[in-house]
């Protein structure tokens, strides 16, 4: 069978996932002045009605909320797409308001979203969604293997005797939570390409999965006689004249400065408070190396996926969002780059063969490269992208720096690229060092015997900055004639039905 007959059969084998819709999303019931406030923050106040909190329905509107992680409202249907948060910090009991992260997991509540979407288990992405879900009665969106991690982080959830804030009930009772394996378990990436209904009529979400980011050596197909274009990942100095001593922004050094595993919460409004002893203060930025937690304060809870997501926490999904209506503006997010070229992973089918896959003779100690080739070739064949939230950093920024979220863009050529992951593994404030380097790599890539063409295609760049852009939503009219392109229809038909 070849490549692109398999590519042909997976699309054209779309599975079918239904879920949950509460009718008070798709409504103008009144919201809570919590979900109103809430909503206004993270989607602008401009966009969301101030009596019912309903977001407005001709726009979609994306909010940062720190790493790979949006608030998302898609014609007035709110979701999230990931859920943790960086720098956790209980508020200031007086003074202003000096956080660098000034948001919570109760935020994420009190937005009110429809569902979770989880693009893989690791906790600098599922932490928090347990919580979330469990308080909202909402469903998650990952795999099999990381909803398995959902219902332990439940479990702990539900044992934990909270006992530094009076006792009180981390999630309502130990019941499972509502999680969804979008694919089959166990299943190679790429070979189950599903169609999610969370969204309709509004949009159609179609899900495969991918690879998850990791190191391989330099490829010198890709870098040809040009030198590998270094992430410098360093900070931005001017930062420790905003925060105040304390808050864990300086000294800023490699050791002592990446974002920890482990992360901690504030309960919100009503909390005793209280200020942050210093070890505590370590792991939000600091110290921390793990998900180990200190003895907490109060005000502060453990929200963090259990074992950072376990085996399953690099297993990855890809989104596409589209628009049923109109123009059909389609959204595209992975928060996660992985080595395709060489195919390299932990997945099942990747470094062990798998009984009858059309994979097996691609197989290697270290990958497998042909399911890589499969899975450009999926995002080849998708509907054209208007917008592309990628993960801009990955673990082999040492031997390929931003190569591999690169060649992602060039197979899913978007309008407009947007960079995610930056808060996390990379040093906080290090964002425009990545945008440098990703620049310089469209310019070292011309020619690339790996790039499609030969011709390097470069989409608009949206480039965040942290902190400034955090909350600060993102707003489009997908109604505006720039969306309109004619091979959408007919992809769309193949990937969503009618």
């Amino acid at each position: 069978m070849k490549l692109r007959e398999i590519v042909l059969t997976a699309v054209s084998a779309v599975a079918c996932i239904y879920s949950w819709t509460a009718a008070a999303h798709d409504n103008d019931d009144r919201a809570s002045q919590a979900t109103i406030a809430a909503r206004q923050r993270f989607f602008g106040a401009e966009n969301v009605d101030p009596r019912t909190g309903q977001v407005r329905r001709d726009r979609v509107i994306f909010s940062w909320i720190t790493n790979a992680g949006y608030a998302a409202s898609f014609r007035g249907r709110v979701v999230l797409l990931d859920t943790y948060i960086n720098r956790f910090e209980v508020p200031p009991t007086s003074g202003p308001d000096l956080r660098r992260t000034s948001f919570g997991a109760k935020d994420l509540i009190d937005l009110n979203p429809e569902a979770i979407f989880l693009g893989h288990g690791h906790g600098d992405h599922a932490d928090n969604a347990a919580y979330v879900a469990k308080w909202l009665n909402i469903p998650i969106y990952s795999t099999p293997e990381t909803c398995d991690v959902m219902q332990a982080d439940v479990a702990r959830l539900a044992a934990d005797p909270n006992t530094v804030n009076g006792g009180a009930k981390l999630v309502p009772n130990a019941n499972p939570v509502k999680c969804i394996g979008v694919v089959p378990r166990g299943s190679v990436p790429g070979t189950s390409v599903v169609n999610i209904k969370q969204l309709d009529p509004v949009a159609c979400v179609v899900a495969f999965k991918h690879i998850h980011s990791s190191s391989v050596p330099t490829d010198p197909k890709f870098w040809g006689s040009n030198p590998i274009v270094p992430v410098i990942n360093d900070y931005d100095p001017r930062e420790p004249a905003i925060y105040p001593p304390g808050t864990c922004v300086a000294p800023f050094n490699p050791p002592t400065t990446k974002e920890p595993a482990g992360t901690i919460e504030d309960i919100g409004p009503g909390a005793s408070g209280g200020v942050l002893t210093a070890g505590v203060k370590g792991l939000q930025g600091c110290l921390g190396t793990g998900p180990v937690l200190p003895t907490l304060s109060p005000g502060q809870m453990n929200l963090t996926t259990t074992g950072f997501g376990g085996v399953a926490g690099p297993y990855s999904i890809f989104y596409q969002i589209i628009l049923r209506d109109g123009n059909h503006f389609t959204t595209v997010w992975h928060n996660t780059a992985g080595p395709l070229i060489e195919g390299a992973g932990t997945d099942p089918g990747l470094t062990s063969t798998v009984p009858g896959s059309p994979f097996n003779a691609g197989v290697s100690p270290t990958g497998n490269p042909l399911v890589g080739a499969h899975l450009f070739e999926i995002m080849d064949s998708l509907p054209p992208t208007d917008i592309e939230f990628g993960s801009v950093t990955t673990l082999g920024l040492a031997t390929n720096a931003v190569r591999d979220p690169f060649l992602y863009t060039q197979h899913v050529r978007p309008q407009i690229y947007v960079p995610g992951h930056m808060t996390d593994v990379q040093i906080v404030s290090s964002s425009l060092q990545s945008k440098k380097a990703f620049l310089l790599t469209q310019e070292a890539a011309a020619g690339s015997s790996e790039i499609p063409g030969g011709v390097v295609y470069k989409p608009e760049l949206r480039w965040l900055v942290d902190p400034n852009d955090l909350a600060r939503p993102l707003v489009y009219d997908p109604d505006d004639s720039r969306w309109s392109n004619r091979e959408k229809e007919e992809r769309i038909r193949k990937f969503c039905g009618t």
